[in-house]
């Protein structure tokens, strides 16, 4: 994706209960994981076979920076398995994108569309720790100068040199290049955006590319996220979800400021944005859905405290204003007030970010890698941090509120301006005032909606939150050929990627299974040179 996911860090504040929660950030929007725990009888094959477990790890000498080869190398870790390898078979990339990759390594196994691929068509798997995550860094701190090589540009020349230049752990690991075998980029969300993207930009190494709910088409003012789940929400939720923020938006835009003063107590809060921000949180956890859920899950929890009263269920027009706004501020004060730390004894606590100590600016110099690890203020392993500044900089997507005229279920008072000051808070020696990321510049490069890749497999779902970023929005100008297919199932954020979520739903599993037919007619195409 890129995928473009924003950093909100509301500090809540109970004036009731004197106490503020911790800071709240949305779930990033990377692959869901692969169990794994059940692996020790695949993993005893394994081993009867001369075969490295799947938990393995291997590191990869990855450049720094691919314009300047001179700044050296740091170690990438991968993940790979021969266990389905058979000569002449693909060679099977997947990025893991913005998490420490340790926890995804069953990515390699036929748990995943990447592992039935390689079953299939006698291939090899490898996940990829994309860079500034877990423990692939180049320098010992996530310093804003260290930070300089974390770009969208850099991660792309990543999967191309890794693949030209890896020795991979398996026979004849040093004569599988793009040039000698059919390579396959596969990947979710952020980097099934970076699948499309680097294939644009490197036409000619990978011989195919599936991207699952690739964010391709960055944009700034992403209000749109809400909308697949406006569509796809329980009817009556959305309903009483509208009515609510529709309610809140007209006292919090108008003079009457003991109305704004009541809602702002019942929510524990002390400001109108505040509570505006707040109201985002429960409607996060849908990307957490699959269709593999069941009904415990925190977001039908969310909306079964809205609409079922004395057991009974509302009708599609949910309850109304009155009882859904007084239902929902007790969910919040139940689920969100509970977490203080705070105590104020001078009186209500008032709203306001909460932040590590910053470190001190720094010279704009040359610092040596010594000089970095002395000041270490910010170490390695902060996903967040890692994430954010690639938003800061190039691929932010800010979910705010939707404009005037568009019916909505998140506050307008959220506005991409606001989401973006964070960049200051969080990067006081980069950005001075709020900046403004280069989206234009990403998808004028790499195509956005427009690309035009050639055995590139696009697959989305109606209900990932991310739909309107990739190529099946409705704004979308992609068209699907026998060339880049576009298929869209029923499902919810990169369902296709793992076998067992997509199982329940046959338009996931009919997606799958195209994708496998258009391996097979595009895998003989391919010429070693």
């Amino acid at each position: 994706m890129l995928v473009q996911f924003i950093f909100i860090l509301v500090l809540f504040c109970s004036c009731a209960l004197s106490g503020r929660v911790p800071l709240r950030r949305p779930k990033l929007p990377g692959i869901p994981q692969v169990e794994v725990s059940d692996l020790e009888a695949s993993n005893a094959l394994l081993r009867a076979r001369d075969l490295p477990p799947y938990d393995t790890v291997y590191t990869f000498d990855q450049l720094i920076d691919h314009d300047d080869p001179s700044k050296g190398t740091f170690k990438q870790r991968y993940w790979h398995t021969a266990e389905f390898y058979e000569a002449g078979g693909p060679i099977i990339l997947m990025n893991a994108g913005e998490v420490d990759a340790s926890g995804y390594y069953g990515y390699v196994t036929n748990r995943t569309i990447n592992g039935v691929v390689a079953q299939q068509f006698g291939g090899a798997a490898i996940v990829l720790e994309h860079r500034y995550f877990g423990e692939s860094n180049p320098y010992p701190n996530l310093n804003v100068d260290s930070l300089k090589y974390q770009t969208v540009a850099q991660a792309i020349e990543d999967h191309v040199y890794f693949a030209q230049n890896v020795v991979l752990p398996q026979v004849n690991g040093d004569g599988v290049g793009p040039d000698k075998a059919p390579w396959i980029l596969i990947g979710g969300s952020y980097p099934g955006g970076l699948v499309s993207w680097t294939m644009a930009a490197h036409p000619d190494i990978f011989w195919i590319g599936y991207a699952s709910s690739a964010v391709v088409q960055v944009q700034l003012d992403f209000w749109q996220y809400y909308e697949p789940i406006r569509e796809n929400m329980p009817k009556n939720c959305s309903a009483d979800v509208e009515a609510v923020i529709a309610y809140v938006d007209g006292v919090f835009t108008g003079n009457d400021t003991q109305s704004q003063r009541k809602i702002q107590r019942m929510f524990g809060f002390s400001s109108n944005l505040d509570v505006a921000q707040a109201l985002r949180w429960d409607l996060w956890t849908w990307q957490d859905l699959q269709p593999n859920t069941g009904p415990g899950a925190a977001f039908y929890q969310f909306c079964d405290a809205l609409e079922v009263k004395n057991g009974v269920s509302a009708s599609e027009n949910g309850w109304g204003v009155d009882d859904a706004l007084s239902a929902w501020a007790r969910w919040f004060s139940i689920n969100y007030a509970a977490d203080t730390d705070c105590v104020d004894d001078d009186g209500p606590c008032s709203s306001s970010l909460r932040r590590p100590p910053m470190p001190a600016a720094v010279p704009d110099k040359q610092v040596t890698p010594q000089e970095l690890e002395a000041r270490a203020d910010y170490p390695v392993g902060d996903t967040y941090r890692s994430w954010f500044w690639l938003e800061c900089n190039e691929i932010e997507e800010s979910l705010d509120g939707p404009p005037i005229g568009q019916g909505g279920i998140v506050s307008r008072l959220n506005k991409w301006q606001d989401d973006l000051q964070e960049c200051v808070t969080t990067f006081p020696e980069a950005f001075s005032t709020a900046p403004l990321p280069d989206a234009d510049r990403v998808n004028a490069l790499y195509g956005g909606w427009g690309v035009k890749n050639t055995r590139l497999f696009f697959a989305n779902g109606k209900r990932d939150p991310w739909r309107e970023g990739t190529v099946s929005a409705v704004n979308s100008t992609a068209v699907s050929t026998d060339d880049q297919p576009i298929r869209l199932s029923n499902g919810f954020h990169c369902t296709d990627l793992v076998m067992a979520l997509a199982a329940p739903d046959k338009t996931v599993v009919a997606v799958q299974n195209s994708f496998l037919v258009y391996v097979e007619k595009w895998l003989p195409g391919f010429v070693a040179k």
